[in-house]
């Protein structure tokens, strides 16, 4: 799929210091791929400890966010 990288994600990338292939990586080959409220997807994958977040809506990406939480958000409890 073509991703519709939004500048309120991109600004998130830079201020939160995640690097974008991580987010496509996350996009292309998720551990885990979970369907949220209002037709939303979350893609998660597990990098050294942590656990990334990419939100989507269809083909625009809503947000994106590391966590130390990875039991909590993920199904299977990495």
């Amino acid at each position: 799929m073509a991703w519709r990288w939004t500048q309120h994600i991109l600004i998130q990338l830079k201020e939160r210091e995640i690097p974008k292939d991580l987010v496509e990586m996350t996009l292309a080959n998720p551990d885990e791929k979970i369907k949220s409220k209002n037709d939303r997807l979350i893609y998660q994958k597990v990098f050294s400890g942590k656990l990334l977040r990419v939100v989507s809506e269809g083909d625009r990406l809503i947000t994106v966010y590391m966590t130390n939480k990875i039991t909590k958000y993920m199904k299977e409890g990495d």
